[in-house]
């Protein structure tokens, strides 16, 4: 519960942040927390089932490898008689498309599906997280398997990615400064 708390209150302080641009690379002044020369994710979580601990070694070694920094709690597991992680993907407006359809990848390849996106502006820019139950139902996106194929096509540049994902999530449509 305290987590909920703290992440729509930081969710919150990150929208209002950001002068109400649903794209915060436009936003004046933001510097990504870490070196993008490399990845442009600086922030990533990973839920998975519990059926996956046993690839926890491999799973760290291909995001080190991709120069994305591994945290002891960046991988966390479903106990063991949980049910499935969300099908849920989070992916900030500053990562890139490159970066983004690997985190899509890695989603299929150990959480099976991808059934729901977050909405940008909850998430700092360059951020991704794959199941993670930090949100609420309104801010999860249906989206259908043609769509996430959509948002996998290796043409996308990064700009025609992010404007993909806020199309699918209507973000377009969103009132600026509001939550929801």
């Amino acid at each position: 519960m305290l987590k909920r708390i703290f992440c729509l209150f930081f969710a919150s302080v990150l929208t209002l942040g950001l002068s109400g641009s649903l794209d915060a690379r436009s936003s004046e002044g933001y510097k990504p927390p870490c070196d993008t020369s490399i990845t442009s994710i600086c922030t990533i979580e990973i839920w998975l089932a519990h059926k996956q601990k046993k690839k926890d070694k491999e799973i760290r070694q291909f995001l080190k490898d991709k120069s994305i920094k591994v945290l002891r709690r960046t991988i966390q597991y479903w106990r063991p008689k949980g049910g499935h992680p969300p099908a849920n993907l989070a992916i900030g407006s500053a990562v890139s498309a490159e970066d983004a359809r690997m985190i899509i990848d890695l989603a299929l390849q150990y959480n099976d599906r991808v059934e729901l996106l977050i909405l940008r502006p909850l998430n700092p820019p360059n951020y991704a997280a794959i199941a993670t139950s930090a949100w609420d139902e309104l801010s999860q996106i249906p989206i259908t398997p043609e769509n996430l194929e959509a948002l996998r096509d290796p043409s996308l540049t990064t700009e025609q990615f992010q404007a993909l994902y806020a199309k699918l999530t209507k973000e377009d449509k969103m009132v600026k400064n509001k939550f929801y």
